[in-house]
């Protein structure tokens, strides 16, 4: 009696999930522009200090004269949330003097570059060189942090070597966070020819939060004196949101209906032949309906048998 029990009440779990099944919903992202400029008309970019940041309208870019101990900042509030997001933009960097440093990215209202939380790219001239930096920094204010100095990212692999931007070249970089996979990464080209300059990711471990605004900024900076000038141009900033889609019910299949006329020893008359009714082929929904009946009169008879 025990075992027959035991029998019917899988054979109802397994009915129950049969007859679940269809309600699932699959997953998938959903692109959203959280910010998008050309520079072809003024951004509106809040700052600090409007002779070092502010749109050129003649170039149609925005001008940046980032130098250490101003505490100086250019930004535009963005809404996000938290997701994972792609950063794309060109940068020319005229004048990039020892110590000096240009940075740009995602970041929070803080604005400090050795502060969380922030995802920031930055082009450095310092004791290695003109190096290219990624820099992610958490709530926590644990930093992780990449460079194109050789040691940084390669290390002791063959043909590894230290990688340097240079003044007067417009490099396209294109920084991403994955919020699933707990990374980030950077990839620099050369805009003109499409070459990779170089290219390397850091291991976060955890979600970030807090940021809401792109920004070039100086603060933490307190190098006085040296100062990394140039343009920045087409930014864009896209997230990806999860959304879930719900699988489509297929529609009925209308059979046509067909007028037939039957001979008849009156020739002034015809008969129609009665039209057949419209086919449903059989749903999901019918389907469950039909296992569901059939589970339930399966465990009673094997309830009674037992």
């Amino acid at each position: 009696m025990t075992g027959t029990r035991v029998f019917v009440l899988l054979l109802l779990l397994t009915c129950g999930a049969v007859i679940s099944f269809p309600s699932l919903a699959a997953e998938t992202t959903q692109q959203a522009i959280l910010y998008q400029s050309d520079f072809s008309q003024n951004p509106g970019w809040t700052t600090n200090s409007p002779t070092r940041y502010y749109w050129d309208p003649s170039l149609e870019m925005y001008h940046f004269k980032a130098e250490g101990g101003t505490n100086g900042y250019a930004f535009i509030p963005v809404k996000y949330n938290g997701q994972s997001f792609t950063l794309d933009y060109d940068v020319i960097i005229l004048t990039s003097q020892k110590d000096s440093a240009f940075r740009f990215g995602v970041i929070s209202s803080e604005m400090d570059f050795t502060r969380g939380t922030n995802v920031l790219s930055s082009f450095e001239n310092g004791k290695y060189g003109r190096l290219i930096t990624l820099r992610v920094i958490d709530q926590n204010n644990q930093l992780r942090e990449t460079t194109s100095y050789y040691a940084s990212y390669c290390g002791d692999l063959p043909d590894c070597r230290t990688v340097e931007f240079e003044n007067n070249v417009t490099y396209h970089v294109t920084v991403r966070y994955n919020k699933d996979l707990g990374n980030a990464d950077i990839k620099v080209t050369e805009k003109e020819t499409g070459n990779l300059l170089w290219g390397y990711f850091v291991t976060i471990g955890k979600e970030l939060f807090f940021m809401d605004r792109l920004a070039v900024t100086t603060r933490g900076d307190y190098s006085f004196g040296p100062f990394s000038e140039g343009y920045i141009d087409n930014v864009e900033l896209v997230t990806y949101v999860p959304v879930e889609e719900t699988p489509a019910t297929p529609e009925p299949t209308q059979v046509p209906t067909d007028v037939t006329t039957t001979p008849s020893t009156n020739p002034t008359t015809a008969e129609q032949t009665p039209a057949p009714t419209p086919t449903t082929p059989l749903g999901i929904s019918h389907v469950v309906v039909a296992l569901a009946i059939t589970c339930l009169l399966s465990g009673s008879r094997v309830w009674r048998k037992g």
